[in-house]
C-alpha cells in the first residue's frame, strides 16, 4: 500500500509544526532509552556594571549534557571567562550526576581551548563550512579505569558506555 503522505514546506505554522515535530522525537526516544528528563542550562557572563559580556547555553539530559553555545565578546576573550563558563557547567553536570559533556565547535572557533579543559575530537566534517570543519568533542566526566573500566561495566554501573576512538591526526 502506498503512502499517501504529502511534504508540506510549513511557513505559516512552522513553530507548532516544530514543537509537534520535537515533542513525536522526544516520545519516541523516552520509549526506546528512558525520560530524558531535560534540563535548560544557561550561564551568563557579566561585566561590573551588569552587562552581559558572554554566556554559555545548554542542555542536561539522560546522562549528559550538551553544550550547545558558549559565546564571549571580542573584548571578554583570553581572560578566562571562557574556562570559567565551562568549569562552572561542567561542575553543573556532575552534580546532577552527569557522565559526560558533548559539544560542537568550527575550526575557526576554539577547539584546542575545548581540547586543554580535557575535551577529545570523535569526529569532523571537513569543508563545512567551506575552507573549515565542524568539530565535534567530548570529555567524559567518570574516572577512568578501576572496576567500571570496559563498556559492559560502566554500563552494569550505571556509566557511560562511550569512549571516544584515538585517531592518528592527518598531516
Amino acid at each position: 500500500m502506498k503512502n499517501r503522505s504529502r511534504i508540506v514546506e510549513e511557513k505559516r505554522n512552522a513553530r507548532s509544526v516544530a514543537r509537534r515535530v520535537r515533542a513525536g522525537l522526544i516520545a519516541h526516544n523516552a520509549a526506546q532509552a528512558g525520560k530524558p528528563d531535560y534540563k535548560r542550562l544557561v550561564l551568563s557572563a557579566r561585566d561590573a556594571k551588569g552587562r552581559i559580556v558572554g554566556g554559555l547555553t545548554g542542555d542536561l539530559y539522560w546522562n549528559a549534557l550538551y553544550v550547545e553555545l558558549l559565546w564571549l565578546e571580542e573584548g571578554a576573550r583570553k581572560g578566562g571567562l571562557g574556562r570559567r563558563l565551562m568549569l562552572e557547567a561542567e561542575s553543573r553536570a556532575r552534580r546532577a550526576r552527569k557522565d559526560l559533556i558533548y559539544l560542537n565547535t568550527y575550526s575557526f572557533q576554539a577547539p584546542g581551548f575545548y581540547r586543554k579543559l580535557g575535551f577529545r575530537s570523535f569526529g569532523r566534517i571537513r569543508n563545512y563550512p567551506r575552507g573549515a570543519s565542524r568539530i565535534f568533542l567530548v570529555k567524559d566526566l567518570k574516572p577512568r579505569g578501576g572496576a567500571a573500566s570496559t563498556p559492559a561495566r560502566r554500563r552494569a554501573a550505571g556509566g557511560s558506555s562511550f569512549r571516544p576512538r584515538r585517531r592518528a591526526r592527518s598531516p
